[in-house]
């Protein structure tokens, strides 16, 4: 039996007849709704999985670099009914973009669901990862000394910028871990802007051994993978505690480094879409 939807019919059935009910709303293969006797619960029943095909497109799709999100959004979506969306925390290192390929136009007149998305997070580089993973956490000198080593090409430098050469870092790296059984005893502060710093063998409070520190030193590095790289600078920190060195880095507004690359990622992403962008978050309450 065929009807047109009442809000109170379903349940009006449900009181007054001893069998079930079939009560069929829209055209076939849309959501039905089924009348059952008292007692019985309302169920809901969709047999658009028994056609031939879906009666529009609906999917949650995850992209994992910046070209298949583009190529996705231009080959589902259209300059009417789609958006995307982007939103970023720069201080906690949080990028993400999200396109509603069925999202609504300006025509009041033709809604739609809005539950066709695209999202892509962008990957960071392992550069980036490793120097913003180990920025502020201190370190012996034989652990500094094994970053330095192990991240050596991504030290930057230029000409009449005072900043120490990648080899300079490592002649440094090296001295701290010669230095690593031995105490602290002075540090003189030089005119280029580094430290001079002197240590003593414990059996042997004659022998010194002098290094130099670099108070502050530039990385070159990717922020997302396989993309541009950016300059960073970063402080090099200190503590003495009895007689023992602990190192660390401070990465200076990294913030700003990660924002730039996100502006030169968004332009990249409404050029080659043409789609309207939004910041903000597209299913906030």
């Amino acid at each position: 039996m065929q009807m047109e939807q009442h809000p109170n019919l379903a349940d009006s059935l449900a009181k007054e007849m001893k069998a079930p009910v079939e009560l069929l709303i829209g055209a076939p293969g849309q959501t039905r709704r089924v009348a059952l006797p008292p007692g019985w619960t309302l169920e809901e029943r969709d047999d658009e999985t028994r056609l031939g095909a879906p009666l529009r497109k609906r999917a949650k799709v995850r992209l994992l670099d910046a070209d298949s999100f583009i190529e996705y959004v231009k080959r589902h979506g259209s300059l009417v009914d789609s958006t995307i969306w982007g939103k970023a925390d720069y201080q906690a290192g949080k990028v993400e973009f999200v396109s509603i390929i069925n999202d609504h136009g300006e025509d009041d007149t033709k809604p739609q669901w809005r539950d066709h998305t695209a999202r892509f997070s962008p990957e960071f580089s392992e550069e980036w990862r490793r120097w913003f993973g180990g920025n502020r956490k201190p370190m012996s000198q034989a652990e500094f000394a094994a970053f330095i080593e192990e991240n050596l090409k991504d030290v930057a430098s230029q000409d009449g910028a005072g900043l120490p050469t990648g080899a300079q870092m490592l002649e440094m790296a090296l001295s701290f871990e010669a230095s690593q059984d031995m105490r602290f005893k002075s540090a003189i502060r030089l005119a280029n802007g580094g430290v001079q710093m002197s240590f003593t063998q414990d059996d042997d409070d004659q022998t010194l051994q002098k290094m130099q520190l670099f108070e502050r030193f530039a990385i070159g590095i990717p922020v997302f993978w396989n993309g541009d790289a950016y300059r960073v600078d970063a402080r090099l920190r200190y503590r003495v505690r009895e007689g023992k060195l602990t190192f660390w880095y401070e990465l200076i507004r990294q913030d700003k480094t990660l924002e730039a690359a996100t502006t030169t990622l968004i332009t990249k992403i409404r050029e080659q879409t043409g789609t309207p962008f939004f910041f903000g978050d597209p299913f906030s309450q």
